[in-house]
């Protein structure tokens, strides 16, 4: 299969699905069993994971030239590209926050409350993957 503007996108959307999930369920470890390689897994996961969304949101602007519903983003919670970017800007806000607290995990209340976030984006994320794949026809 030649790489064409149209099936391109389908080669990077499975990279920030796995590593934003494996990094949130990283992080939940490393909370629950005190492991620090699991933490340090989990933000190695979310840098990645940060990385390799900005390929696939760009190769979803090409691949939305085929289908071309980001022209209309709304409703919001049935259009597959605005959820996966706003997905993928959630993570981003949660990768910064790590990051400006020295790679680690924000402490108190205040972890509770990242890894709910984290976690909720991750189920928004997988939401809006089932939504790409119907978009596209394969399921």
């Amino acid at each position: 299969m030649p790489w064409t503007t149209e099936n391109i996108h389908l080669l990077f959307i499975h990279f920030p699905i796995a590593l934003f999930s494996t990094g949130w369920v990283c992080d939940l470890i490393s909370v629950s069993f005190r492991n620090r390689s699991a933490a340090d897994a989990g933000w190695w996961c979310q840098l990645f994971g940060v990385v390799s969304s900005m390929f696939t949101v760009g190769t979803g602007f090409l691949a939305d030239r085929l289908y071309g519903h980001m022209s209309l983003p709304f409703p919001f919670f049935t259009t597959h590209g605005a959820l996966q970017i706003t997905a993928c800007l959630i993570f981003l806000g949660l990768f910064i926050w790590r990051f400006r607290n020295g790679q680690r995990l924000p402490e108190g209340n205040l972890r509770s409350l990242y890894l709910s976030a984290a976690g909720a984006t991750v189920g928004l994320l997988f939401y809006g993957a089932h939504l790409g794949a119907q978009l596209s026809g394969r399921i």
